[in-house]
Parts: structure tokens; sequence; C-alpha cells
């Protein structure tokens, strides 16, 4: 029988890969030069950027988000931000990695996405390696990068 992942971070996630964090010229989907996977984790930990530091992954935080989602096995990252614009209250991130490029885009996955995108005032951006698309209940669209 499969283990069930418990609602707790390993020592290194996969944060420290997907997400880009431009105060260490760390790409998106590369592991970062200071994680350490299976031997301690962030070299760094202590005097690590902001965005490191401010990072809450979804389903550590919402006890209700599915147990499809665990990063390790979803192979993508949910980052929730709050954001005070003339549209948006918050931004659903969805960082995928590339080895499940597709994922996000079948059931349970699509389904989740399109639930979170009909909730009011909200945005919910799904990030490819170097695409960015817009999940919106029926529709996907691609948006180009400046």
């Amino acid at each position: 029988m499969a283990e069930t992942p418990t609602r707790a971070c390993g020592a290194c996630s996969l944060s420290c890969k997907l997400l880009p964090i431009a105060a260490l010229d760390k790409p998106h989907d590369r592991w970062c030069v200071h994680c350490r996977p299976g031997a301690g984790g962030c070299t760094i930990y202590d005097t690590r950027p902001d965005p490191c530091r401010s990072f809450s992954c979804h389903w550590l935080a919402d006890a209700s988000f599915g147990e499809h989602w665990f990063p390790q096995k979803a192979k993508m990252l949910v980052q929730v931000v709050a954001v005070q614009d003339a549209n948006y209250d918050r931004f659903v991130d969805v960082h995928v990695e590339r080895t499940a490029a597709d994922a996000w885009r079948r059931e349970p996955y699509r389904g989740d996405l399109e639930r979170l995108a009909a909730s009011p005032r909200t945005l919910v951006r799904v990030f490819r390696g170097d695409r960015t698309f817009v999940v919106r209940p029926g529709e996907t669209l691609e948006v180009k990068r400046a």
C-alpha cells in the first residue's frame, strides 16, 4: 500500500526547484544551488532572500486542498498570493515541473483550477517553463510574456 503523504514539508521542497528567485539568479524549474535535497535542505536558510521567506505552499496551508496536489506527487506547486488591484484580490499561481508539463490540463487538476478561477476576483495563472497560461472556467489563454 502506498504511503499517504502528511501535511508536512520535507527538508527541501519542490519550491526550491520550481520557483524563479531573481535575488539568487535562479530560473524556473531548476534546483537552487543552495538546496541540498535529502542532506539538510537549504544551506542559506538563515540568510535566504525574501521570496523564499515569504513563500507559502497552498497544499500545506489549506488542509481542504486535495491530497492529489501533494507537490512531489503532482509535480506542481500552488501558491495563493493576496493582491490588491482594480481587478483581483488574489492570484493562484501554479508552477509546473517540466516532466509533468500538461498535468494541470488533466483531471482532477483541471477541475480544481477552473473552480478556483470561478471564485470572484481570482486570477489563476499556470507557469510552465517559459510559457504562462490563464485559466478561466471553460477556457485557457496563453499569455505572451514581455
